[in-house]
Parts: C-alpha cells; structure tokens; sequence
C-alpha cells in the first residue's frame, strides 16, 4: 500500500518540496508570492555583518536569540548565498524533521505495531502534509530549527532509556534559536525535572558564553522583543479587527518587524498578556510538578502548551504553524493520542491562514468583509482546538497515565 511504503514517502516529500520551491520562487504562481520572502531578504541583509559576528544592533526588526543569527549566516558561510541557499538550508531541516518522525515511529511500531497507524509512517505523512496547508511559507522562515529540537528533546525523552540530560540540551539549543522550546520545561515529569533544567541552563550558559567569544550586539534583541505591541494577527486582536470591519478608527502601523494595532487600549492588552502568560505558565509549571496533570502523555501536553503560549502571545505570525504542526506529527505517531479532533480543527485554521497571507494581508489591513472573515474563523478554529486541548490538560485522573508515549 502507498502510505506504507517508505520509498513513496520520500518521493512525495521530494514532489511536494520541489513545488514549494517553484512557488517561493515564482517559477509557479501563487497569490501575492512576491511577499513569501521577503523575510529572506532580510535574513540575506543581516547575514553580511552575521558572518563576521557582527549582530544588527540598531535594528528594532532584529528580536532572534542568538544561535538564529548563526542559522541565518551559514548560507552565506557556505554558499555564499543567503537568498537562495537559506531556502535550501531550511528544506534540510524539513527532511531532517521527516527522519526524526519517520525513525520514531519505524521504532514505536517495532516496540508496539498496535499503538501505531500506517506501521509508524502516520507521523512521517502528516508533516509531509503540512506545509502544503499552511502553505510554501513555511520554508522561507527559520522556525523547522527550533521545531527540529523541541521534537528531538521530546524523543529522547519519550524512548524507553529516558535520556533526560540529552533531552535538555535540545531543548536548550532550540530556546537559542527561537525562545519558545523552553516554555515545554513546564510539562516535564517530575521524575526528570531536574536533570532536564540542569542539563537545559548548562547548555544555555555554554552557548552565551561562545557568542560572547565570537561575536557582538546578541543580547540586542531582548529590548526589541520587549517593546513590541499587539500584532493585528494575534488572537486578542480580533475585537480590533472585527471593529476595523465595521468602520472604527484602528490603524496598524510597522513596528519591530511586524503590523501592531494601534488603538485604545492596545498597549495595555499586550502589558496584560505578558502577565497573563507569566501566571498560567507558572500554574502548570506546579500543576505538573504536582502530578495533577497525567490524562495527556508528554507530547500531548506539549501540543497544548504550546496553543497556550501562542493564544496569550501578542505575535501569531503564520511560521508559528511550523510548530503546531511539527507537535502534532508527534503526537499522531501514537494512534491513541488524544487530540485528534484538536489537530483538525488545527489543520482547518492552517489552510485558512494560507488564504490569508499573503493574499488576503492587504484587504485585511484595510478592513475588508471576506480577509476579515478568514482572520477571525482561522481564530475561532483556533481558540477551539485550544479549548479542547486545555480541558483535555486539566482533566482529572485517577491512577497515573503513561506520562511519555
């Protein structure tokens, strides 16, 4: 059968690849493509002084921790073209996602073939079908870096061994790349913890103190990504998109390298979210030290977890699909998981946010009915799945669950 065939894996990975390729360069049409990379170009600008350890200092649109800007000064190092060959760098670290889904599930199959579907392939389909929802994007971000690690952490973590000090270095280099890996610290089980966080700020510590050695300006970011405000894409933006609809004075101007509302109260619902996220991130972090959160195993937790962060977030860029759906590939290799109507509901708003951007991006700035309505139903869809998942999270159990598989 096809879908159990390795061989036709990597062929339709390959196929589907190479046309995302066409599509960011626009050998083949695709709606407004001349926005896909635009981020690339930037990334190109940055890795000139990036490849001489110079960070872009004065630049409010630089917000990365430091280990993107060695991601983004390798095409350069290499090929001598961060254009085109970051778009390349970042379809190996797609494959490489592929492996790790297509390993681990090959492995769960062989331990348990009733736990799995499609002989452990399931994982491997779903991430070959994801960036073809949420659209050629994908590729022309840098988030399949992190996304690699957070699910290596998870991996290692989750096989029968239990390598917790290699699961925090992953983890580790992840949160360097792109800061939200770190936040899976708070869904790991207590018998770990320990070792994992050691292993985690061990890590970290070695990491700062190598770019204080080669480079300079990478702690820069920390004020651009405090000084950012309410991005018209994020979930607490709706009641600003939905009024812009119907005739409000709601203004989106650039700021640190994205679109934000500009309104009343924008400013103070950002300050709020970033409270908000400290708290609930802090209440789950002793929820789960505690034990009280063992009806979903680990890699469902992290699912939700990260749809927490993401809803409280004052950013819900379209990369940040490249996490959700690299989670929920993990997740799928286990055919009991719990979230299947999750991801789909995931998997819907995904495609709608294709739509979205970058061919609706300007009738949405503009306030106009039909990209109005593709934004507030990819949110709704969204906040569904994210109810769901917590109330799957917070549900009660009475003998302990398998907290890893």
């Amino acid at each position: 059968m096809f879908l159990r065939n390795i061989p036709a894996l990597f062929f339709s990975w390959t196929v589907s690849r190479y046309i995302l390729f066409l599509f960011i360069t626009l050998v083949l049409p695709y709606p407004e493509g001349q926005w896909l990379k635009g981020d690339v170009d930037l990334y190109n600008f940055w890795s000139k002084g990036l490849v001489n350890g110079i960070f872009p200092i004065n630049d409010s649109m630089w917000q990365y921790p430091p280990l993107a800007g060695v991601v983004f000064a390798i095409p350069q190092w290499v090929l001598g073209n961060a254009l085109t060959g970051f778009i390349l760098f970042m379809i190996l670290f797609d494959l490489l996602i592929l492996i790790t889904f297509l390993t681990t599930g090959l492995k769960r199959f062989k331990l348990n073939p009733d736990s799995t579907s499609l002989n452990g392939l399931s994982g491997a389909w779903f991430w070959i079908m994801w960036p073809i929802l949420m659209g050629p994007l994908a590729l022309t971000r840098f988030d399949v870096v992190p996304t690699l690690f957070a699910l290596l952490a998870l991996v290692v973590l989750s096989n029968q061994k239990m390598r917790p000090i290699l699961s925090g270095i992953f983890l580790s280099i992840g949160a360097m790349v792109k800061l939200w890996p770190m936040l899976l610290l708070v869904i790991y089980p207590k018998t770990v913890f320990k070792k994992v966080s050691i292993s985690f700020v061990s890590t970290a510590v070695l990491l700062l103190i190598f770019m204080n050695t080669w480079s300079v300006g990478f702690t820069n970011f920390f004020n651009n990504q405090s000084s950012r405000g309410l991005q018209v894409e994020s979930i607490a933006a709706s009641p600003y998109v939905l009024a812009k609809l119907f005739g409000a004075n709601v203004e989106y101007p650039f700021r640190y390298g994205s679109l934000e509302v500009q309104a009343s109260f924008a400013n103070e619902i950002g300050f709020m979210l970033n409270v908000l996220t400290l708290i609930v991130f802090l209440v789950i972090l002793v929820l789960n030290y505690l034990n009280k959160l063992n009806y979903l195993n680990l890699v469902d937790k992290a699912l939700v977890v990260v749809l927490i962060s993401i809803a409280f977030s004052r950013v819900f860029s379209p990369q940040f699909w490249v996490w959700v759906g690299g989670l929920a590939a993990l997740a799928l290799i286990n055919k009991e998981t719990k979230l299947k109507k999750v991801i789909v509901l995931l998997s819907i708003s995904a495609f709608l946010t294709q739509l979205l951007y970058p061919g609706q991006y300007v009738a949405l700035l503009s306030g106009e009915f039909f990209a109005t309505m593709l934004q507030l139903t990819r949110v709704v869809l969204f906040v569904w799945a994210l109810v769901l998942g917590t109330k799957l999270l917070l549900k009660p159990t009475r003998g302990k669950v398998n907290q890893y598989e």
